[in-house]
């Protein structure tokens, strides 16, 4: 009754149609009861596994795992793992494309309480149920089927209060079957069942289905899986494990080795929100399918949908990427990376994560191509009218490799330049992070600008140079005060881009970023010195290619006029008579011209672009 009602309420006619001729073409048939193996799904949706010789990732039996827990829902106590039947698959995929607005009433948050059940490395009850029908399958394996009502548990479900009335405990589930409002029978199974709070979550799993979701981060919906998994080379490889030894440093693993349920849910709500945000596309292959052919006659498309399917090899497509062409290629920036950007930087929308919301990235500025120049900074910059993404490599005084960055939904401004729309609202804050060795988030503070006064978030001088999430001191044309550190984080960056100073402190709400999560940085406040390889600033562009009714001009183009325009000035500037020799009069007309312009300031200081 709760798959049907899940069906009916969560897919479109249309979707079920096809979800149904998915399963049933492949479904193992035994005695009348269809369900699907660990190497169906697997094959089907094109995860690498085990057996696959060729790709290096082996992530079919910990999504097989989460499948057969999620299938049981909201019965794991005494249902987990399912078989996994039609009714089991129709909640797994509700689950796992965030269909479940009408089933789970806090949403995500209850989302994170089943997949840490799902992935929670513990042994079945040892309880001698029955002995399960056999069936050996034409791959040569055997295939174990029991009925639902007595299959075998996890120990993580075993009820701790033996006392509890089970006539109650019934009640409980069909008020919640008739009401659908499923997640109460959860969060009440989990009340009676204290052991859900003492199970763990094993580096090992959890690292393999890291691994997956960083190759396949970018899938969209429908693009075939084995685009991101048919060439993963040692290289590519090696990018991969970097990130995710990066990912798993985030969470908080006991000496046991494990990650318990706090520290899993502290983690992926703070630090990572759209982590597993990938599983949803590719369980939405689920709901497509190649083999229907809506013109044909019911009767034909009925005699062929429980016949097998052969599928032809298609040629793959070469992956998007999200790096527009440009002036330079990236030294920090690759796939593995972006993947992890993408579990926690939003797009406009703060429910999608940037590659879900389909953002890319404009190449700006880097060091690698322009030089360690605040000129050349303030040029390419200081005119991109659009949010940024900075982002630098270094090494620290112990000679560790270090990235941190920024990210910067509003644009650069200077003082004297006029304020103009972004396209990234107010509403999306900014983030300041460090994503290598060690996964640090820290958010921004909605409040920043009414707790301290002059805190811009990113901040510009040729004279102090960089600072992220530093308070500006008042200025003065014969003292100049560097920009000061205040709240849980900030970066401050030397004027020749040499050296960077990264701050980080578990406390503090006054200032830009708020802390990250307890227990990601030590429990006081630390600086750490990086000796700066590469900085690379990102133009962040939310539709590259289509302007808006009005006629307004993207991101890209804005630049490139502003770039023009400066190129312009810069020619018109060296005409301009300014030498020693020229005579007082001319010269003083050159320079009002000039600051009338913007273009210098008093007492000769950069102003205007700079």
């Amino acid at each position: 009754m709760l798959a049907e009602r899940f069906a009916t309420k969560c897919f479109t006619p249309l979707e079920l149609t096809h979800f149904k001729d998915n399963f049933y073409s492949r479904a193992i048939d035994q005695g009348g009861w269809k369900y699907w193996n660990e190497k169906i799904l697997s094959d089907f949706l094109g995860i690498p596994d085990s057996s696959d010789s060729q790709c290096p990732l082996d992530a079919g039996p910990v999504i097989f795992r989460m499948v057969s827990y999620l299938g049981a829902f909201p019965f794991q106590n005494t249902l987990a793992p399912s078989v996994l039947t039609f009714d089991a698959m129709v909640k797994v995929v509700v689950l796992l494309t965030e269909r479940y607005g009408k089933v789970l009433r806090r949403a995500r948050r209850d989302r994170i309480r089943l997949l840490f059940g799902s992935l929670a490395d513990v042994g079945r009850k040892d309880i001698d149920l029955g002995q399960p029908s056999q069936d050996t399958t034409e791959e040569g394996t055997t295939e174990s089927v029991v009925a639902m009502s007595h299959a075998p548990g996890f120990a993580i479900d075993e009820p701790a209060n033996d006392d509890y009335d089970d006539d109650e405990d019934d009640d409980l589930a069909l008020a919640a079957l008739e009401a659908l409002d499923a997640i109460e029978v959860f969060k009440h199974d989990s009340r009676i069942d204290k052991a859900v709070y003492e199970a763990r979550i094993s580096a090992s799993t959890l690292r393999r289905l890291l691994m997956l979701l960083i190759v396949v981060s970018p899938l969209k919906f429908l693009e075939p899986v084995r685009m991101y998994t048919s060439d993963l080379n040692e290289k590519r490889m090696e990018t991969v494990r970097k990130e995710a030894d990066s990912i798993m440093a985030a969470f908080d693993q006991e000496s046991s080795g494990g990650i318990s349920y706090k520290a899993f849910a502290q983690t992926v709500t703070s630090s990572f929100p759209f982590l597993f945000d990938p599983l949803t596309p590719l369980f939405e292959h689920l709901l497509f399918s190649k083999n229907l052919d809506l013109s044909q006659r019911r009767d034909r498309a009925e005699s062929t949908a429980s016949e097998p399917i052969e599928e032809s090899p298609e040629p793959l497509p070469s992956p998007p990427t999200v790096l527009l062409p440009g002036g330079f290629e990236s030294v920090i920036l690759n796939p593995s990376v972006i993947s992890h950007l993408s579990f926690f930087l939003p797009s406009s929308s703060e429910s999608l994560n940037f590659l879900r919301g389909n953002v890319r990235l404009h190449p700006v500025f880097s060091t690698a191509a322009h030089g360690s120049s605040v000129t050349s900074f303030s040029h390419h910059v200081l005119t991109w009218s659009s949010g940024t993404l900075l982002i630098l490599e270094g090494a620290t005084s112990t000679n560790n490799t270090v990235t941190v960055g920024a990210y910067l939904p509003q644009p650069w401004k200077s003082p004297s330049s006029t304020q103009t729309s972004s396209k990234f609202p107010n509403a999306i804050l900014p983030s300041f992070f460090q994503l290598s060795p060690k996964h640090i988030l820290l958010p921004g503070n909605p409040s920043s600008s009414l707790n301290q006064p002059n805190t811009p978030t990113a901040y510009f001088s040729t004279h102090s140079g960089i600072s992220i999430g530093c308070q500006i001191p008042p200025s003065s044309r014969s003292h100049h005060k560097p920009p000061t550190p205040i709240g849980a984080g900030s970066l401050t960056i030397d004027a020749s881009l040499e050296t960077a100073d990264f701050h980080a402190s578990p406390f503090g709400h006054n200032g830009v970023f708020l802390p990250p999560a307890p227990g990601t940085i030590p429990e006081s406040p630390s600086k750490t010195r990086i000796e700066i390889y590469s900085l690379e600033v990102w133009g962040l562009v939310p539709d590259p290619t289509i302007t808006s009714a009005d006629g307004e001009k993207s991101a890209v183009e804005l630049q490139q006029a502003k770039w023009d325009f400066e190129a312009r000035e810069a020619e018109r500037r060296r005409n301009v008579n300014m030498k020693a020799g020229a005579g007082d009069s001319a010269r003083e007309s050159a320079r009002w011209l000039l600051e009338a312009a913007g273009v210098v300031g008093d007492a000769g200081r950069s102003g205007g672009s700079v």
